[in-house]
Protein backbone atom coordinates (compact mmCIF):
# COMPACT_ATOMS: atom_id res chain seq x y z
CA UNK A 1 0.00 0.00 0.00
CA UNK A 2 1.81 3.77 -1.01
CA UNK A 3 1.08 5.91 1.27
CA UNK A 4 0.95 10.01 0.71
CA UNK A 5 2.18 12.71 2.70
CA UNK A 6 1.35 16.47 2.25
CA UNK A 7 4.76 18.16 2.84
CA UNK A 8 4.02 21.34 4.69
CA UNK A 9 4.93 24.19 1.57
CA UNK A 10 6.75 26.25 4.74
CA UNK A 11 9.30 23.50 5.04
CA UNK A 12 10.22 23.52 1.31
CA UNK A 13 13.17 26.33 0.70
CA UNK A 14 12.42 27.92 -2.38
CA UNK A 15 13.94 31.69 -3.45
CA UNK A 16 11.84 34.16 -3.01
CA UNK A 17 9.84 35.53 -6.30
CA UNK A 18 12.80 37.80 -8.16
CA UNK A 19 11.86 41.98 -7.58
CA UNK A 20 9.81 43.14 -10.30
CA UNK A 21 11.17 44.41 -12.85
CA UNK A 22 10.50 45.47 -16.05
CA UNK A 23 13.89 46.81 -18.16
CA UNK A 24 16.88 45.42 -16.53
CA UNK A 25 20.26 47.27 -17.40
CA UNK A 26 23.58 44.61 -17.03
CA UNK A 27 26.70 46.07 -16.44
CA UNK A 28 29.68 43.62 -17.30
CA UNK A 29 33.31 44.80 -17.06
CA UNK A 30 34.37 41.70 -19.40
CA UNK A 31 32.48 39.40 -21.83
CA UNK A 32 32.80 36.43 -19.68
CA UNK A 33 31.02 38.32 -16.64
CA UNK A 34 27.86 38.32 -18.23
CA UNK A 35 27.91 34.27 -18.68
CA UNK A 36 30.35 32.84 -15.75
CA UNK A 37 28.93 34.90 -13.15
CA UNK A 38 25.60 36.84 -13.96
CA UNK A 39 24.42 34.57 -16.58
CA UNK A 40 22.18 32.75 -14.24
CA UNK A 41 21.02 35.66 -13.06
CA UNK A 42 20.20 37.41 -16.42
CA UNK A 43 18.07 34.34 -17.69
CA UNK A 44 16.28 34.41 -14.42
CA UNK A 45 14.91 37.80 -15.13
CA UNK A 46 14.49 37.32 -18.80
CA UNK A 47 12.01 34.36 -17.67
CA UNK A 48 9.83 36.73 -15.45
CA UNK A 49 9.24 38.75 -18.81
CA UNK A 50 11.77 41.53 -17.84
CA UNK A 51 13.32 43.45 -20.42
CA UNK A 52 16.78 42.68 -20.30
CA UNK A 53 20.13 45.07 -21.94
CA UNK A 54 23.76 44.10 -21.04
CA UNK A 55 26.39 46.36 -21.55
CA UNK A 56 30.01 45.48 -21.62
CA UNK A 57 32.47 47.57 -20.86
CA UNK A 58 35.85 45.53 -22.19
CA UNK A 59 36.60 43.98 -24.86
CA UNK A 60 40.09 41.86 -25.48
CA UNK A 61 42.98 42.66 -22.97
CA UNK A 62 45.69 43.01 -25.92
CA UNK A 63 45.92 45.34 -28.95
CA UNK A 64 43.29 45.42 -31.39
CA UNK A 65 44.35 47.56 -34.26
CA UNK A 66 41.97 46.25 -36.63
CA UNK A 67 39.22 45.36 -34.06
CA UNK A 68 38.96 42.15 -35.93
CA UNK A 69 39.03 40.42 -31.94
CA UNK A 70 36.28 42.67 -31.10
CA UNK A 71 34.14 41.76 -33.65
CA UNK A 72 34.14 37.98 -32.75
CA UNK A 73 33.64 38.62 -29.11
CA UNK A 74 30.58 41.04 -29.89
CA UNK A 75 29.38 38.30 -32.04
CA UNK A 76 29.69 35.67 -29.14
CA UNK A 77 28.30 37.89 -26.36
CA UNK A 78 24.89 38.09 -29.08
CA UNK A 79 24.93 34.85 -28.94
CA UNK A 80 24.76 34.41 -25.05
CA UNK A 81 23.09 36.73 -24.57
CA UNK A 82 19.84 35.65 -26.93
CA UNK A 83 20.47 31.90 -25.14
CA UNK A 84 20.05 33.63 -21.97
CA UNK A 85 16.65 35.37 -23.13
CA UNK A 86 17.97 39.10 -22.98
CA UNK A 87 17.08 41.55 -25.69
CA UNK A 88 19.77 43.53 -26.46
CA UNK A 89 23.88 43.41 -25.66
CA UNK A 90 26.96 46.38 -26.15
CA UNK A 91 30.11 45.64 -26.14
CA UNK A 92 31.75 48.81 -25.47
CA UNK A 93 35.46 49.90 -26.67
CA UNK A 94 37.51 49.76 -23.54
CA UNK A 95 40.54 47.50 -23.04
CA UNK A 96 40.40 45.00 -20.51
CA UNK A 97 42.45 44.63 -17.34
CA UNK A 98 42.64 49.02 -18.26
CA UNK A 99 39.18 50.04 -17.22
CA UNK A 100 40.57 51.14 -13.39
CA UNK A 101 42.25 54.34 -15.23
CA UNK A 102 38.69 55.64 -16.97
CA UNK A 103 36.76 57.96 -14.33
CA UNK A 104 33.66 56.01 -13.21
CA UNK A 105 31.55 59.39 -14.30
CA UNK A 106 32.93 59.04 -17.82
CA UNK A 107 32.23 55.52 -17.94
CA UNK A 108 28.76 56.14 -16.15
CA UNK A 109 27.97 58.82 -19.00
CA UNK A 110 28.97 55.99 -21.63
CA UNK A 111 26.62 53.46 -19.81
CA UNK A 112 23.65 55.58 -20.19
CA UNK A 113 24.42 56.63 -23.73
CA UNK A 114 23.71 53.60 -24.70
CA UNK A 115 21.24 52.28 -22.07
CA UNK A 116 17.70 52.77 -22.73
CA UNK A 117 14.71 53.33 -20.22
CA UNK A 118 15.03 50.67 -17.04
CA UNK A 119 13.99 49.98 -14.06
CA UNK A 120 16.61 48.39 -11.84
CA UNK A 121 20.65 47.87 -12.56
CA UNK A 122 22.55 44.57 -12.25
CA UNK A 123 26.54 44.27 -12.08
CA UNK A 124 28.89 41.84 -10.21
CA UNK A 125 29.34 43.13 -6.52
CA UNK A 126 32.93 44.50 -6.26
CA UNK A 127 32.85 45.43 -2.51
CA UNK A 128 34.99 42.71 -1.27
CA UNK A 129 38.46 42.92 -0.84
CA UNK A 130 41.00 41.77 -3.41
CA UNK A 131 37.94 41.94 -5.97
CA UNK A 132 39.77 42.77 -9.80
CA UNK A 133 39.67 46.31 -10.71
CA UNK A 134 37.75 45.92 -13.63
CA UNK A 135 34.98 44.75 -10.96
CA UNK A 136 35.68 47.48 -8.94
CA UNK A 137 35.42 49.84 -11.58
CA UNK A 138 32.71 48.59 -13.72
CA UNK A 139 30.78 48.50 -10.13
CA UNK A 140 31.30 52.04 -9.49
CA UNK A 141 29.92 53.25 -13.22
CA UNK A 142 26.82 50.69 -12.43
CA UNK A 143 26.46 53.05 -9.33
CA UNK A 144 25.82 56.44 -10.29
CA UNK A 145 23.64 55.12 -12.82
CA UNK A 146 21.19 53.59 -10.59
CA UNK A 147 21.78 56.76 -8.55
CA UNK A 148 20.73 58.98 -11.39
CA UNK A 149 18.07 56.90 -12.20
CA UNK A 150 16.87 56.40 -9.05
CA UNK A 151 16.41 52.41 -9.61
CA UNK A 152 18.14 49.77 -7.49
CA UNK A 153 21.32 48.56 -8.28
CA UNK A 154 21.82 44.42 -7.50
CA UNK A 155 25.26 42.86 -7.08
CA UNK A 156 25.88 39.54 -7.96
CA UNK A 157 28.08 37.60 -5.07
CA UNK A 158 29.53 34.41 -4.29
CA UNK A 159 28.00 32.19 -1.92
CA UNK A 160 30.44 32.27 1.13
CA UNK A 161 28.60 31.72 4.37
CA UNK A 162 27.75 28.07 5.69
CA UNK A 163 24.15 28.36 6.77
CA UNK A 164 21.34 27.32 4.68
CA UNK A 165 19.49 30.68 4.23
CA UNK A 166 21.75 33.51 2.77
CA UNK A 167 22.59 36.38 5.04
CA UNK A 168 19.91 39.31 5.75
CA UNK A 169 19.69 42.10 2.42
CA UNK A 170 21.02 38.76 0.32
CA UNK A 171 18.28 38.08 -1.91
CA UNK A 172 18.20 33.71 -3.23
CA UNK A 173 17.38 33.82 -7.20
CA UNK A 174 16.59 30.13 -8.67
CA UNK A 175 19.05 29.52 -11.46
CA UNK A 176 18.87 27.43 -15.12
CA UNK A 177 22.07 26.07 -15.21
CA UNK A 178 21.59 24.41 -18.65
CA UNK A 179 21.06 27.74 -20.11
CA UNK A 180 23.84 29.40 -18.77
CA UNK A 181 26.24 26.54 -19.65
CA UNK A 182 24.79 26.95 -23.21
CA UNK A 183 25.30 30.84 -23.17
CA UNK A 184 28.76 30.04 -21.58
CA UNK A 185 29.94 27.76 -24.57
CA UNK A 186 28.86 30.66 -27.42
CA UNK A 187 32.42 32.07 -25.80
CA UNK A 188 35.69 30.31 -27.44
CA UNK A 189 38.42 29.42 -24.68
CA UNK A 190 39.80 32.67 -22.57
CA UNK A 191 43.37 33.24 -22.92
CA UNK A 192 46.04 33.50 -19.97
CA UNK A 193 45.28 37.55 -20.00
CA UNK A 194 41.60 37.68 -20.00
CA UNK A 195 40.66 38.70 -16.26
CA UNK A 196 37.85 35.78 -15.88
CA UNK A 197 35.62 35.01 -12.89
CA UNK A 198 35.04 31.26 -11.90
CA UNK A 199 31.31 29.81 -12.41
CA UNK A 200 29.32 30.12 -9.35
CA UNK A 201 29.34 27.17 -7.22
CA UNK A 202 27.52 24.06 -7.36
CA UNK A 203 23.47 24.40 -7.04
CA UNK A 204 20.81 26.23 -8.90
CA UNK A 205 20.47 29.57 -6.91
CA UNK A 206 22.35 32.48 -7.60
CA UNK A 207 22.74 35.48 -4.76
CA UNK A 208 22.36 39.22 -5.04
CA UNK A 209 23.43 41.93 -2.99
CA UNK A 210 20.61 45.64 -2.73
CA UNK A 211 24.06 47.80 -3.17
CA UNK A 212 21.82 50.35 -3.88
CA UNK A 213 18.04 51.01 -2.90
CA UNK A 214 15.38 52.14 -4.62
CA UNK A 215 15.76 55.99 -4.69
CA UNK A 216 14.42 59.49 -5.97
CA UNK A 217 16.71 60.62 -9.26
CA UNK A 218 19.90 62.01 -8.30
CA UNK A 219 19.39 65.94 -9.19
CA UNK A 220 21.64 67.84 -12.08
CA UNK A 221 24.75 70.47 -10.24
CA UNK A 222 23.23 73.46 -11.16
CA UNK A 223 26.02 74.34 -13.61
CA UNK A 224 25.31 70.89 -15.61
CA UNK A 225 21.46 71.72 -15.80
CA UNK A 226 22.47 75.11 -17.15
CA UNK A 227 24.58 74.00 -19.61
CA UNK A 228 21.84 71.59 -20.49
CA UNK A 229 19.32 74.47 -20.66
CA UNK A 230 21.37 76.57 -22.68
CA UNK A 231 19.94 77.05 -26.14
CA UNK A 232 21.89 76.08 -29.11
CA UNK A 233 23.50 78.19 -31.16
Amino acid sequence: MRETVAVDSDQVRRPPPLPLTRRLLVVCAHPFDATLALGGVIGAFADTGTAVQIVCLTHDPGPDLDACRRKVLAAELMRAASLLGAREATLLEHRAAQLQWNPPEVLAAELRSVAGPVDAVLTIDASAPGSHPDHVRAMRAARRVAARLGCPLYGWVRRTWDTPDPPDGVLAVACDRAKQQAAVACHDAPGPADPVLPLCGPGDQDYLTVVLPAASPTVLPAPELAARRRPRR
